[in-house]
């Protein structure tokens, strides 16, 4: 039954009444049901009830008069009436109900009007003609609205809406995976007139589709984009609209409406596709760069309001006359940035059997810590911009992956394991045979090398990749024709001839697993170039590269080129121990220093995390928007500190990659001395940057360049002149002191993270017994907050009570406990302790000394 809202002035209650009368026999028989009005006036408690009735009416009848056009009230309902019409596709019927200058509100000029030609009713001979011509004229309203509503999906079409496809059977702990256990709505650019981009959050569609139109969406391949089509079908659907879904291989040749009809009728139980109201028919067109007359279906496709197409680039469709999209709202699906990992790699966690018993919300942050940083390194987005998209099919193939056992007598490791499946996994869509495995890898790790050995890592063009092909099969037996191991690898996007005729591969990864493969194959005659690699990690290939050649094999090689590399960066420096000797100088501006202080233990770590997120997301949008990033990382390295810094940083990065990937295969005594040698890199770093600012020179330097900068400041900004020489001078102290402890606490923090693994904490434990140093017991206890979720109070109390506990390093100390505070859920008693033992002020405790200040 259609919610009928009437809106109109209480000067005009006899012709409603009259109105009322004359649909009775429509409410009668079902077919509407009225709500209106007779006390508009009567306080704001009636007016929500008015509200409600507006948001969840079908149809909306304005019922306009000279008198409907002079009430504010009434000119509020009708905007609130075309409010809705443009954001949930809500019917809205002007009635004339006396001759009045309606037509100069173009808002309602532009709306079907009844009577018959906007005639006014009580301009009829017969009044009772003009309420039977209105009437007419809502029942086909009605009907359209009710054809509509009652349309049902079929079994097949609502099986693809929630399918997840490939994923269906990835999960460990249920059978099915359906498409709503582990949607997450996209981030898309958004293009204006000029081709500018903005940001765009597709979960905006749900109350704003229907302001955009006619829509234009593109994606590289995996990017998700039919799992988007879905989610917009499902959108267009709840708005009571009729989207059909169209998806053709053989480039959309033949009748475009004669597609359409077809594809209605497979997807909903109803026999004729010409019932319904063509105004509510929303075409979504996915995979449309394929087809071969464009600018045809665009033509032809003029006449539906709403629309959507779905193609791999918007400025490479073949469309001459580009007036045809101009009137089209164009999106970009973005890869997923830390805050949408975040919430899909939640939802994995959380999918479960309707049986199982819910997770333990304990463990649940772990978990999600845990997978987080493993999803980061197999990206690689901790190197850079990553070797792999960071899409949901992408993201989602290596969380079924890592669920996956390894064979126990493969070299691999487990997140080696996690590419070799997704490449397999490629293969196999192609009907590649298990038998035929071999051939496509042994030929994919041959062209990886030529690549990297011959071009130094660029495509290779049509004469080029014929003399690779004459090479190869003169040493290789190739018993499928080359033509069509070409084509398999193309559909399947592993390597491809691009838009120049330039033949290489599609993604980064599958290249760097394939050249690590063949180095780690050839590591005998291939010493120079791995030594060559590892020189030179500051470069991100190299070091991807190397990450590899690691999960290819368990030789001993490459870890002593690397661990004699290590040990050879800032080598004219001494670890850094923060003992007290050390950092006195520092202890002294101890008051300038920011404060640790305790979260209350009603704070929300959900919050803080997601301000965490957000800030990650921000970083990872600069640097994805900024395409030529490691280019400039690595031509443009003009100072050999920065170059041997990222050297550094890089090194002990891909160090502690390996460890945590052979955490469980290393020897013991390996395993340490690895996490050691890292380790003290970072240190040795520290130390170098501690000599410079222990210099007095280097803070009057850096103090009055601030002092120069915010003197140059208060003159541009003429209220705030009241500032003193003194005033400044405190202030640019601060300034220099804060900055030079954040770098102390940036590179024990970057430690932390590149060495840190729920599977090292007896390592990191043991190398801090043995070095009895402050540095190596804050990132040892780092490790164990932010791994293992443990702060040993007893332990941490202890060792800053010794006198050898520089005051600096106590500072350290106690940021990461309040950061693991902030982060996670303490309860009150252990915040309580937290704040006793530690001497730490909480929150609340702070408030109230100020207010007593």
């Amino acid at each position: 039954m259609n919610k009928l809202f009437i809106s109109y002035s209480h000067k005009d209650e006899n012709l409603i009444e009259n109105f009322i009368n004359h649909v009775a026999p429509l409410k009668n028989n079902g077919i509407l049901s009225e709500w209106y009005d007779r006390r508009i006036e009567t306080g704001e408690e009636f007016q929500e009830d008015i509200n409600n009735n507006l948001e969840n009416a079908d149809i909306i009848c304005l019922m306009i008069s000279s008198n409907f056009l002079a009430s504010e009230a009434c000119l509020e309902e009708k905007d609130i009436a075309l409010e809705l019409k443009d954001r949930k596709g809500i019917r809205v019927i002007p009635i004339i109900l006396s001759p009045c200058a309606w037509t100069i509100h173009k808002e309602l000029s532009d709306l079907l009007a009844i009577p018959t030609d906007g005639k006014a009713v009580t301009t009829f001979p017969d009044e009772n003609e003009g309420w039977l011509d209105a009437i007419h004229w809502l029942m086909k309203v009605c009907n359209s609205v009710n054809t509509i509503k009652s349309l049902k999906l079929n079994n097949s079409f609502s099986r693809f809406l929630n399918s997840a496809d490939i994923l269906s059977k990835s999960h460990k702990n249920k059978e099915i995976l359906n498409l709503e256990d582990i949607f997450v709505y996209p981030k898309l650019k958004c293009y204006d007139e000029e081709e500018v981009s903005h940001k765009y959050d597709s979960e905006n569609f749900n109350s704003e589709i229907l302001s955009h139109e006619k829509l234009i969406i593109a994606g590289e391949n995996q990017a998700g984009k039919t799992t988007l089509c879905k989610a917009l079908i499902q959108i267009y659907r709840r708005l009571n609209f009729v989207p059909i879904f169209l998806d053709d291989e053989n480039k959309y040749l033949g009748n475009p409406h004669h597609k359409l009809e077809k594809a209605f009728l497979e997807q909903y139980e109803h026999e004729a596709f010409d019932d319904i109201d063509i105004k509510r028919v929303v075409p979504i067109v996915d995979n449309f760069h394929i087809a071969k007359y464009q600018e045809k279906y665009i033509e032809q496709y003029e006449s539906f309001r709403f629309q959507v197409l779905i193609v791999d680039d918007i400025f490479g469709l073949n469309i001459k006359n580009q007036a045809l999209i101009a009137e089209y709202s164009k999106f970009k699906i973005r890869e997923f940035t830390s805050l949408e990992r975040n919430e899909l790699i939640r939802k994995w966690i959380e999918v479960k059997e309707e049986s199982q018993i819910q997770i333990n919300p304990n463990h649940l942050q772990q978990s999600i810590d845990d997978k987080t940083e493993k999803i980061e390194n197999s990206l690689g987005v901790i190197f850079g911009k990553g070797i792999m998209p960071s899409y949901p099919f992408f993201i989602l193939s290596i969380l079924a992956a890592q669920d996956t056992q390894k064979p126990l007598d493969s070299e691999i490791t487990s997140q080696g394991h996690c590419y070799q499946a997704l490449i397999y996994l490629y293969l196999r869509r192609e009907g590649v045979t298990n038998e035929q495995i071999d051939i496509y890898t042994n030929f994919l790790t041959e062209l990886s090398f030529w690549i990297f050995d011959k071009k130094n890592g660029t495509n290779l063009d049509r004469n080029e990749f014929e003399e690779f092909t004459k090479f190869y099969e003169s040493h290789y037996n190739l018993p499928i024709p080359l033509s069509e191991l070409v084509t398999k690898l193309s559909n399947v996007n592993i390597c491809k001839f691009d838009s120049f005729n330039q033949f290489g591969f599609c993604y980064s990864y599958i290249y760097y697993f394939f050249v690590a493969k063949y180095l780690s194959e050839h590591e005998s005659d291939k010493k120079g170039a791995i030594g060559n690699i590892l020189s030179n990690l500051h470069k991100d290939e190299n070091a991807y590269i190397t990450v590899f050649i690691a999960h290819h094999t368990k030789s001993d090689y490459l870890l002593d080129e690397l661990l004699l590399n290590a040990e050879m960066l800032f080598d004219k420096y001494e670890p850094a121990t923060l003992k007290t000797d050390e950092l006195s100088f520092f202890d002294k501006h101890e008051d300038k220093i920011v404060k640790a202080i305790l979260p209350s233990y009603q704070h929300d770590p959900e919050a803080e995390r997601k301000k965490l997120l957000i800030e990650k997301s921000e970083l990872e949008d600069r640097r994805n928007d900024i395409e030529t990033t490691s280019q400039i990382h690595d031509d443009q390295m003009s100072s050999e500190l920065l170059r041997d810094l990222r050297l550094s940083i890089k090194t002990v990065e891909v160090m502690g990659l390996i460890i945590k990937n052979r955490s469980g295969s290393l020897n013991l005594k390996r395993l340490e001395y690895i996490f050691e040698q890292g380790l003290k890199v970072h240190l040795r770093i520290l130390t170098s940057f501690i000599v410079i600012i222990k210099d007095d020179g280097t803070e009057q330097i850096i103090v009055n360049l601030l002092k120069e900068r915010i003197n140059q400041i208060i003159e541009e900004k003429e209220d705030d002149k009241d500032l003193s020489v003194e005033k400044i001078e405190k202030l640019v102290k601060a300034i220099y002191w804060n900055i030079n402890f954040g770098v102390l606490h940036g590179f024990i923090t970057k430690a932390i993270h590149a060495l840190g693994s729920i599977n090292l904490l007896k390592i990191a434990e043991n190398v801090s017994q043995k070095e009895l140093t402050p540095s190596a017991f804050i990132v040892n206890h780092g490790i164990k907050m932010w791994y293992d979720k443990n702060v040993k109070l007893n332990e941490l109390a202890e060792w800053i009570s010794e006198k050898d506990f520089s005051k600096t390093a106590e500072r350290l100390l106690k940021i990461k406990v309040v950061e693991h505070c902030r982060m996670h859920k303490i309860d009150f008693r252990k915040l309580k302790e937290i704040e006793e033992k530690l001497h730490l002020p909480a929150t609340k405790m702070l408030a109230e000394r100020s207010k007593n200040k």
